[in-house]
C-alpha cells in the first residue's frame, strides 16, 4: 500500500502509468505505480470486480451488446460485423457466451421483479409462438413459446418475458405461483385449469372481443 499511497505525491517525486485493455472500454484499467525512492519497485493496484471474471467484457460493453440485441433487435452476427469494421475481433460465439452469463448476473433482479409482479392483485398474461433452431428434442419448424406477464404497481409497471418450449397448462401454473387476484388473458383454454380452484378471477380482453367484431364487419363488407 505504501507504493500506491505514494502515487498521490507530486509528479516530480512519483510517476504513474496505465495499463489499458485491448480496445476502449473493453477491459478495466489497472494502475501501476513506480516509486523512485524505493529502488524502482512496482506496485499494481488490484483490478476492480468484473461482471465476467477473466474476460474483456466490461459493464459498459455488456450493456451495449445487450441493448443492441434485445432492445434494438440487432442479432449478434450483425454486431460482430459492425465490430470488425472498427478493427475489433469478437466472434459471435464469444458474444453469445457473454449474453448467457449476463443473464445469470441479472437473475436476482428478475426474481425481485417477479415477486413484486405477483404481489399485486391484477396481472395480464399472453403467449406467442416462436421457432428455435437446434432445440434438443424438437424439429426446427416446431413451435416454442415466449410468455409475457405485465403487472406490478400502477406507477411502475413490470413486464417479464419467459421462454418455454411448451404451451401446456404447467407453464402458466409455474409462472403464476401463489398469485391471487384478477388474471387478464385471451381465450386460450390452458388458463382455465390454472384459475380453477385458485384465488384467481379470470377476466377477458377487450382487444380480442373487438377483433371478432372487426372480422365480422370485414366479412360482410
Amino acid at each position: 500500500m505504501q507504493h500506491a499511497d505514494a502515487a498521490a505525491q507530486p509528479e516530480d517525486q512519483r510517476t504513474a502509468r496505465h495499463r489499458a485493455g485491448p480496445g476502449a472500454g473493453a477491459a478495466p484499467r489497472c494502475q501501476t505505480y513506480r516509486c523512485r525512492d524505493c529502488d524502482g519497485q512496482l506496485a499494481t493496484a488490484p483490478l476492480p470486480p468484473q461482471p465476467i471474471p477473466k474476460s474483456l467484457a466490461s459493464p459498459g460493453t455488456l450493456a451495449h451488446i445487450t441493448i443492441a440485441k434485445y432492445v434494438d433487435g440487432l442479432p449478434l452476427y450483425r454486431q460482430q460485423r459492425r465490430l470488425e469494421r472498427i478493427g475489433v475481433d469478437l466472434p459471435r460465439a464469444t458474444l453469445a457466451g457473454w449474453m448467457i452469463k449476463a443473464g445469470r448476473l441479472v437473475q436476482p433482479l428478475i426474481n425481485l421483479l417477479r415477486d413484486r409482479l405477483l404481489a399485486e392483485d391484477i396481472l395480464a398474461m399472453d403467449e406467442t409462438g416462436i421457432q428455435v433452431l437446434k432445440e434438443p428434442g424438437k424439429a426446427a419448424h416446431s413451435q416454442s413459446y415466449l410468455w409475457v406477464q405485465r403487472g406490478g404497481p400502477p406507477h411502475r409497471p413490470i413486464v417479464l418475458y419467459d421462454y418455454d418450449p411448451s404451451r401446456s397448462q404447467a407453464v402458466p401454473r409455474r409462472l403464476l405461483g401463489d398469485f391471487a387476484g384478477y388474471l387478464q388473458t385471451d381465450g386460450y383454454a390452458g388458463y382455465a385449469g390454472v384459475c380453477a380452484g385458485a384465488a384467481i378471477t379470470r377476466v377477458g380482453c377487450w382487444a380480442h372481443v373487438r377483433r371478432k367484431f372487426d372480422e365480422a364487419r370485414k366479412a360482410h363488407g
